[in-house]
């Protein structure tokens, strides 16, 4: 009886050892995780020296897995691996998260040939995908193939300097962002001096231009070099700020770069077409911000419109902003038909307090206003009353005098 129980003891612990170590086995499955990537077969050109290949990976289980990257049969010299794709480092293990539809993680496979070009041919290798917490479960493998071709009899690398926007067109108090791309084609990577500047016709640098060089992404700093890697492009910003009072026309922006060991220099001109734009700047002929009215009366005054800008000004509008009851007249009209660039012009204004304004200090804007440009005048208007009724006052004081001296008159006469 003894003998029997120790053996169903012995039993049950020899299931329950088997189910507690084959737990984890059961957990992870080589259906989980899936790799596809849409391109498996290859033929490079002649001058190419790498290629990255997008890998997609599935999860199809209900949590997270970490995979493993391995590669075999990788010819010899060739430099295969798996990077990421947005900040470009080499990936050994990978969290893929649970997805249904979409990759759960987009890695990039990085090819690059020896520096000593193989031999016309195909060469393949394999990518396989496995558990990285659990030593022998295999999730998924792809086997790639790259066609190399004979290689071309080419002239050492070159740096080469575009621009997607090389023209660009507005006024000069605007601030402008050329985009240009600095593409290594040697298979070295080269540290660059990056230097713009405005140019005249004989190419001489134009005063009171300002051109710096900021990185294309990340924070906006001025920067003087780049850095390039063999067979990559980087992208930089040419910031190019215009004197305030640039004349309409063509601007050269000349973009010099140059490797630091001085052994590979490219420029490229950029086109800044600078149109006219009016601005408009508002004053009295005499300069003089105050003046003097008389309740009742028209007071005349000159405002001067000045075009302080780079293009004509049409139909600038005067008007006015003015207290209650208060009359003011434009005596050439409100419509100033065209003001050419560096120009100016007398325009003028009868300003008439109401009859029973109180004397004092008061403040009118007068404004010119036209398409992208506005500016204002505030006058200080000082009001005193009229003389007519000082006189009025002194013949009434002189018939009321004259008619109590009349009635005392005939009363002493009686």
């Amino acid at each position: 009886m003894r003998t029997f129980r120790r053996m169903t003891l012995a039993v049950l612990a020899l299931v329950l050892s088997t189910l507690t170590f084959a737990g984890p086995a059961f957990a992870q499955d080589s259906a989980d995780v899936a790799l596809d990537s849409p391109i498996r077969s290859l033929l490079l050109d002649p001058s190419e020296i790498r290629i990255d290949l997008d890998i997609d990976l599935f999860n199809h289980a209900d949590a997270r897995r970490i995979v493993r990257f391995e590669l075999v049969d990788v010819p010899e010299g060739w430099d295969i691996g798996i990077w990421n794709a947005f900040f470009d480092f080499r990936i050994v293990e990978l969290v893929v998260e649970p997805t249904e539809t979409t990759p759960g993680q987009r890695p990039r496979m990085r090819i690059r040939l020896p520096n000593t070009r193989p031999v016309p041919g195909d060469y393949a290798f394999t990518l396989i995908i496995t558990d990285a917490q659990n030593a022998g479960i295999e999730y998924d493998r792809a086997t790639f193939t790259i066609g190399v071709p004979e290689g071309k009899d080419e002239e050492p690398g070159t740096v080469v300097v575009t621009a997607d926007y090389p023209v660009l067109r507005g006024p000069a108090n605007t601030n402008y962002e050329f985009e240009v791309v600095i593409k290594n084609e040697t298979d070295e990577d080269h540290s660059f001096i990056v230097v713009g500047e405005a140019i005249g016709e004989n190419n001489e640098p134009l005063p009171g231009w300002e051109v710096g060089i900021t990185p294309a992404f990340g924070e906006p700093k001025l920067i003087s070099t780049v850095a390039v890697r063999a067979a990559i492009d980087e992208r930089v910003n040419v910031q190019v700020t215009p004197p305030l009072f640039t004349a309409p026309g063509e601007y050269k922006i000349a973009v010099d770069v140059d490797s630091d060991d001085e052994t590979l220099a490219e420029r490229i001109e950029l086109t800044l077409e600078i149109t006219g734009r009016g601005e408009i700047l508002a004053s009295t002929a005499s300069s003089r911000l105050s003046m003097d009215a008389t309740a009742g009366e028209a007071a005349k005054n000159k405002l001067r419109f000045t075009n302080i800008g780079s293009g004509d000004i049409a139909n600038l509008q005067v008007s006015a902003d003015a207290p209650s009851d208060w009359g003011v007249k434009f005596v050439h009209g409100a419509t100033i038909g065209k003001l050419p660039a560096g120009q100016q012009i007398d325009w003028d204004v009868e300003i008439t307090p109401p009859d029973d304004a109180i004397p004092g200090d008061y403040e009118l804007v007068l404004r010119g206003t036209a398409q992208n440009t506005l500016d204002t005048v505030t006058l200080r208007v000082t009001v005193s009353q009229s003389t007519i009724w000082g006189w009025l006052g002194i013949v009434l004081v002189i018939a009321v005098l004259g008619a109590l001296m009349g009635l005392f008159w005939r009363l002493g006469r009686r």
